[in-house]
């Protein structure tokens, strides 16, 4: 099966940017409730914004009045629009079909990752080259680098991504450690850079640079870090 991000765009009967009345909110989410009901989905309402979500594992559709968004399968978003047709209180007047979603196991995932270990290093190392060997990037993040190689998942319709960015992290602590990047202490905190030609070909290893750590530091990089990289 494949698996998509859809937003079916709804046109609700007395419905702007709030409800008109509350016979017509309860019209609506009466109507939106049955019709999913028909085709085998659960409903339940949100404890967070009030906003229902349609659930047939592992497919989920949060159904706002001017939009019907999550995660279907493919093959079964042209029904689901057909029987959306008869509704009276909404009108369905089109469907927008975006990210794939790949029904894939952290174990699979990994693998996929490890088999573009090259192409993702290369990306890595390109990402840290600075214009100076003075020069540092600061606050170590995988992102962008993990959104780069991102597969997209139903078990992470969230997109934590905590595989893809656990995944980078070890490879830039890797890289530390063979000396293909540089980390060092600065005024700013502990900050990294690639490797220059010359620091490669001389085959020097950095100063405090052992176990994959940076200078300074007492722990490795962690496995997930979220704050924007920084020039000194």
């Amino acid at each position: 099966m494949s698996y998509r991000m859809v937003y079916f765009r709804i046109s609700s009967s007395g419905y702007t940017s709030g409800w008109s009345s509350d016979q017509e909110k309860n019209a609506f989410r009466e109507e939106s409730r049955r019709m999913f009901k028909e085709l085998g989905w659960d409903v339940h309402k949100e404890k967070t914004g009030g906003i229902d979500k349609a659930v047939r594992n592992p497919q989920e559709l949060y159904l706002h009045p001017d939009c019907f968004s999550g995660v279907v399968d493919e093959a079964g978003i042209q029904s689901l629009q057909e029987h959306l047709a008869k509704a009276q209180t909404f009108r369905c007047y089109a469907v927008d079909r975006c990210e794939e979603y790949a029904d894939m196991s952290d174990a699979e995932y990994r693998a996929a990752l490890e088999a573009r270990r090259e192409e993702i290093t290369a990306a890595i190392l390109e990402r840290y080259r600075t214009k100076k060997p003075g020069n540092y990037i600061l606050r170590i993040v995988a992102n962008p680098i993990d959104k780069q190689f991102e597969i997209l998942r139903l078990c992470d319709k969230t997109r934590r991504n905590s595989v893809g960015k656990s995944f980078v992290i070890e490879l830039i602590n890797q890289l530390i450690q063979e000396g293909r990047m540089i980390c060092a202490k600065t005024r700013e905190g502990p900050g990294i850079r690639t490797a220059t030609e010359e620091e490669l070909s001389e085959r020097l290893q950095p100063v405090e640079q052992a176990g994959g750590q940076l200078a300074g530091c007492n722990t490795p990089f962690p496995p997930q870090q979220e704050m924007g990289p920084q020039m000194l």
